[in-house]
């Protein structure tokens, strides 16, 4: 981590820290994380969960005829990986075709027993955890202020989302929580705001960047960690240190310099403890991936029999990170964290069939070893991973790509999900009831805030917390959809 990161972030010390809730600790006295994987740019999740029925509506049928262009083969593949997630290499790579990417992207989909939807062909390890119920499919999720039909949204009986398809209003609106206002505090920020203190005199705090910093974290009081992906530098572990430390034991009496001062020696104090517990609370994970190396290596275009896939190894890292961290987290006796980090390269307007592989194949890769490191850390049940992007893609495509859109599906992983399909189905039929247009524009059936609150109570938020920290969930009548234990 950058010094000065140190410095912009450590606005509290830890004489500042509240006092924890007495009441939540007796309640809550186990070890819980949310990891919120961002997929920027917004993510093609009809073309990652693949509708697998003939439904005339919500079926393959009407997902074929809108996206002629780039729609996945109605091809059920065998799955290949063994009941321990290996891969079968006898006879190469079964859903490989002729080692590129963009055909094996398309050549077909793993049908999950009595589910609607089958995952794409290119991620058997995501395929493999939906098949075990560690995978919640989240249908049709979106910035959404109310319920609304198309004529009630057409006829502005019933708002939008302000600026709805823009990249950047749409992220900030996802990561507040609150689907009607873009100046807002971050819906993890009111989460520390209400928790402040809970995880007891430790100096880390309740919300952690792994590599990326998000507004989400952002509170009325708070703030997060930002750390980079491999972790905690070692800086002015010297002599140099030293003599730093002697000059920030100087008070001048004034009072912002002062203030200045106390700043810089919290964030080396916290620098301090970051570094010893990264190199000195290490994990043990004896599970391989499943191409049989150690989990969070890259595999390798020899034994993937494919060409470029640039986005697994920094995935591949960043989650290792978040299970690192996550570990030390529990170790150090913390109460709940909740992390955050990125994989970028989802806006796919073009050549969608070379870049939207990279991605998805990727992210197979890194959820698949994150969680069999969750597991050799038996800590499976204690975190729950959420995926989030700022909107869905259109079924319509434009020939090579599709467009900004707006419900998206989503998928939650973890030992305490109850795997399945949840939500309603859209109708996939162009200018259908569904769709805000005609180009496949889905209008969200389910609210970030259902989505957010169905984890938050897990989390161990009582129905007062989560509507203060999700305002607009009293909008809606199911509060929580379900998917966790």
């Amino acid at each position: 981590m950058q010094r000065r990161d140190f410095l912009k972030l450590s606005a509290v010390t830890a004489l500042s820290l509240a006092l924890p809730n007495k009441v939540f600790a007796e309640e809550n006295s186990d070890y819980k994380a949310i990891v919120v994987l961002y997929l920027q740019g917004g993510n093609d999740g009809l073309n990652m969960f693949i509708p697998s029925t003939d439904d005339e509506k919500t079926g393959y049928p009407p997902y074929a005829r809108g996206r002629e262009n780039i729609k996945v083969n109605n091809n059920t593949l065998e799955l290949p990986l063994d009941d321990n997630g290996k891969v079968d290499l006898s006879g190469g790579n079964p859903y490989n075709v002729d080692g590129d990417l963009d055909t094996a992207y398309t050549k077909g989909f793993y049908k999950h027993t009595n589910l609607p939807l089958a995952t794409n062909g290119i991620m058997p390890e995501l395929a493999h955890l939906v098949d075990r119920g560690k995978v919640a499919i989240v249908s049709n999720v979106g910035n959404l202020i109310e319920p609304a039909t198309k004529e009630e949204l057409k006829s502005g009986t019933k708002p939008k989302p302000p600026f709805l398809f823009a990249h950047n209003h749409q992220t900030t609106l996802m990561c507040n929580g609150i689907a009607s206002k873009i100046q807002f505090s971050g819906w993890a920020g009111r989460v520390y705001d209400l928790w402040q203190g809970i995880n007891g005199e430790s100096l880390y705090r309740l919300n952690m960047g792994i590599g990326a910093n998000s507004h989400m974290f952002y509170g009325d009081k708070t703030e997060p960690l930002i750390i980079h992906s491999s972790g905690p530098s070692k800086y002015m572990w010297n002599i140099k240190r030293e003599i730093y430390d002697d000059l920030l034991e100087v008070q001048t009496g004034d009072i912002f310099e002062d203030l200045y001062t106390n700043k810089q020696k919290h964030s080396f104090l916290m620098q301090d403890i970051l570094y010893n517990d990264w190199t000195t609370k290490v994990p043990q994970w004896s599970s391989t991936n499943a191409y049989g190396d150690k989990l969070f290596s890259y595999p390798g275009d020899k034994k993937l029999q494919q060409k470029d896939i640039q986005a697994s190894p920094y995935l591949l890292e960043k989650l290792k990170s978040v299970a690192k961290w996550a570990y030390i987290g529990k170790s150090s006796g913390l109460k709940r964290q909740i992390f955050y980090t990125i994989d970028a390269g989802y806006d796919t307007h073009g050549n969608q069939w070379l870049q939207h592989p990279r991605n998805l194949r990727g992210l197979s890769l890194a959820i698949g070893d994150f969680y069999k490191a969750l597991e050799d850390m038996q800590m499976e049940n204690n975190v729950t991973l959420m995926i989030v992007s700022e909107f869905g893609r259109s079924l319509g495509d434009n020939g090579n790509g599709t467009d900004h859109a707006w419900g998206n599906h989503y998928f939650v992983l973890g030992g305490a999900v109850k795997g399945g399909v949840y939500g309603e189905l859209p109708d996939l039929n162009l200018s259908s009831d569904d769709d805000i247009d005609h180009k496949g524009r889905l209008i969200p059936k389910i609210s970030m805030s259902q989505y957010y609150a169905t984890v938050l109570k897990w989390f161990g938020m009582n129905d007062e917390e989560l509507n203060r920290v999700l305002p607009e969930l009293k909008n809606f009548e199911i509060k929580d959809l379900g998917f966790m234990g």
